[in-house]
């Protein structure tokens, strides 16, 4: 595994065990973080406080949301993900979705973050 995919596969590990701040650390301070509206939690974020924001969402709306990672690879600045999220809707019942994340890596720190889901259906 690269520099780039270890910084990632810090994130990944910091969102398992819920260290939010020690994700934040891992971002650039003007860091672009997007998610798709069809989430409860998705939207457009820039900078470390909107990210935060982000994961508060993720909180409101599930209890909890997990993330098996089952690849991480890297090319070049780029370090893409494949993993699977499930949990508790707080709104309803279980649900989840595979997906995709592309992180692009800027001076060893997460630049850019795009999440790309499987599902064309709201998950509310």
């Amino acid at each position: 595994m690269g520099t780039n995919a270890e910084i990632v596969a810090q994130a990944y590990a910091a969102f398992g065990r819920a260290d939010i701040p020690a994700l934040l650390a891992l971002l650039a301070d003007d860091v672009e973080w997007t998610s798709p509206r069809t989430l409860p939690h998705g939207g457009e974020f820039k900078g470390r406080a909107e990210v935060a924001m982000f994961f508060e969402g993720i909180g409101a709306a599930w209890d909890p949301l997990t993330l098996e990672v089952d690849q991480v690879d890297e090319i070049g600045d780029l370090v893409v993900g494949v993993a699977r999220a499930d949990g508790n809707l707080r709104r309803g019942g279980p649900a989840g979705y595979g997906a995709v994340h592309v992180f692009r890596i800027r001076n060893d720190e997460i630049a850019s973050f795009h999440e790309y889901v499987d599902t064309d259906d709201v998950i509310s």
